[in-house]
């Protein structure tokens, strides 16, 4: 009796955790976001993409452009908000960006914040250069989708495809 209470009891545990598992799934959507940088003269730029809700407070980091934490204070209202709230960023993180090139990223984003008030902010900074903490924003929203929308710094344009 106790062998098969515990097969049952393992076989309740396996399916609950299939259960939570797809249901995680099913509530995130792959966002592919593209951000295009300038021509300028100097090196390569370190940018941060988070998350800003209906508050216009930080909410989440979703990619760090330049993966050596040394340069991460520059980028200082991204750094100020991820200094007070740390999280795990490395699946996030990838190389600095030259003047003219582009970066893509791709992460899951939960479909509950899309055209709720959140939007996308692009802090960018480079070595010796002037940084900008809100080169780019754009609103999350099936509107905005596939829109380029212009930074002011470093950044030409964020697009971003849902």
């Amino acid at each position: 009796m106790t062998n098969s209470l515990s097969r049952l009891r393992g076989y309740l545990l396996a399916s609950a955790a299939t259960l939570a598992l797809t249901t995680f799934a099913a509530q995130a959507d792959e966002a592919i976001v593209v951000v295009q940088l300038n021509e300028y003269t100097g090196p390569e730029a370190y940018f941060s993409l988070y998350l800003v809700n209906p508050e216009g407070r930080y909410e989440k980091t979703l990619w760090v452009s330049g993966d050596e934490k040394v340069w991460w204070p520059d980028t200082k209202r991204w750094f100020g908000y991820f200094s007070r709230a740390p999280q795990e960023i490395d699946a996030v993180t990838g190389a600095s960006t030259p003047a003219g090139a582009r970066a893509v990223m791709r992460f899951d984003i939960d479909p509950a914040l899309i055209d709720a008030g959140y939007t996308m902010r692009v802090e960018t900074s480079v070595e010796e250069a002037e940084n900008y903490q809100q080169d780019a924003e754009v609103p999350l929203t099936r509107a905005n989708e596939r829109v380029k929308t212009p930074g002011t710094g470093y950044v030409r344009y964020i697009r971003y495809k849902l």
